[in-house]
């Protein structure tokens, strides 16, 4: 009865919706505030035993759940945005967004090749609209300027079909699907992981699953992120050994906007060769030429340009390119048989912020979201962590003496 209910709960895009789907559904009667609670106990559970497994693996006591230790594995990292207000009175009072952090964990499928097995741009990446559109959801999935934006965000080149496999590599194939390369690694099973917790704390969380699942184990390692500072300092700390990757469609929007500063009447042909030059990981050209540029168009060493200054955005472009350089081989990761795109993260990303995000929804600070994020994560997991958790949580008719977490500590 509770899996129903709490599964329910976070399934659903509302304690009321959640309500009504039990009754109508599963024929049971049952409370907002009782809906509710139960959240908040089992969210609370699974958060706690997060933490103890972290504990456990940072202790070197927790063992792996597999014997065999999957052949590809990939660990993505991204912030989410959900909005808060001040807790103690009713209302919205206080309002302000605040970044949930969030980690995809999936082992996968792939070959390895002597060749670059897809040295031409995709498709996708060659149309015009698709990309101006892609860099316009970007923009404001990063500044939280349109909450309806971010929520109906429908990239196709990140968005995942019911086989696992990215779009990505859909668009990027022409002719008969039968004979399409399979370039891209294959999904297998995914892990999911959410919190509000500080990025400091969500690092031993990540670890820890990885280590349950054998990944630090894995042939082949892969960890994906995008510029943002948090994502490689945890690569650094807790998965130093992962081959670290800058997902391609994030360069790509500081192509486009780059270009849009170089050619304002015709920046399409300069955006298409810089990002060419990219996927064959020719970022030393482009960073080369856009710093010629910046001789050109100097700018006083007291002078204060505004944001869109062709000359500011040639500078930042140029300062994300040489910060992720060394993380941007993607001939070399497709040889190797692994993701060069975020897609993972993304999807995961957007199926979280269906639960948590909407017009006029608020959690409370600082933690109002916590429970239902842990829920949330545990339901989307592909090994059904929620339902396992609760029926296998102590007091439950179905519990076992022991698990691995507790036979490994």
């Amino acid at each position: 009865m509770i899996d129903k209910i709490v599964t329910a709960n976070g399934e659903h895009k509302s304690l009321g919706k959640a309500q009504k789907m039990l009754r109508k559904l599963a024929e049971i009667s049952v409370s907002v505030p009782l809906i509710e609670d139960y959240t908040r106990e089992i969210g609370d559970e699974l958060s706690g035993h997060l933490r103890q497994q972290a504990e456990a693996h940072a202790a070197g006591t927790l063992a792996s759940e597999h014997a065999e230790p999957p052949r590809v594995v990939a660990v993505s990292v991204d912030g989410g945005r959900i909005m808060t207000r001040a807790a103690g009175t009713r209302g919205v009072h206080e309002p302000a967004w605040k970044e949930t952090k969030n980690a995809c964990l999936l082992t996968m499928s792939s070959k390895t090749c002597a060749d670059d097995p897809h040295p031409q741009l995709p498709t996708c990446f060659q149309q015009q609209a698709y990309v101006e559109k892609l860099v316009r959801e970007m923009h404001a999935a990063r500044t939280g300027s349109s909450a309806k934006t971010e929520e109906n965000l429908d990239s196709s080149a990140l968005c995942e079909n019911s086989d696992g496999d990215t779009s990505l590599e859909l668009a990027a194939t022409a002719g008969d699907p039968t004979s399409r390369p399979r370039w891209q690694p294959r999904r297998l099973v995914r892990s999911c992981l959410s919190s509000l917790c500080r990025s400091d704390d969500f690092g031993p969380l990540v670890a820890g699953e990885a280590q349950r699942r054998g990944f630090y184990q894995a042939v082949r390692r892969a960890f994906l992120g995008d510029g943002q500072v948090w994502n490689w300092t945890l690569h650094a700390r807790h998965f130093s050994d992962f081959v670290p990757i800058t997902d391609f469609v994030h360069p790509l929007g500081y192509l486009y906007e780059a270009a849009q500063a170089l050619a304002p009447t015709d920046a399409w042909p300069v955006c298409l060769r810089a990002a060419e030059a990219v996927w064959q990981g020719r970022v030393g050209e482009v960073i080369g030429a856009l710093r010629e540029w910046q001789t050109q168009h100097p700018s006083a060493a007291d002078e204060s340009l505004a944001t869109q200054d062709p000359r500011a955005v040639v500078a930042r472009t140029i300062t994300y390119l040489t910060n992720n350089e060394s993380r941007m081989n993607y001939p070399e990761y497709r040889k190797a048989g692994l993701p060069v795109s975020s897609a993972m993260i993304e999807s995961l990303i957007k199926e979280i912020n269906y639960r948590v995000k909407g017009t006029e929804k608020f959690w409370n600070r600082p933690d109002g979201a916590e429970a239902i994020l842990q829920v949330r994560a545990a339901v989307l997991d592909d090994n059904d962590r929620l339902t396992d958790w609760i029926l296998n949580r102590p007091g439950s008719p179905h519990h076992r003496p022991s698990t691995p977490l507790a036979a490994a500590a």
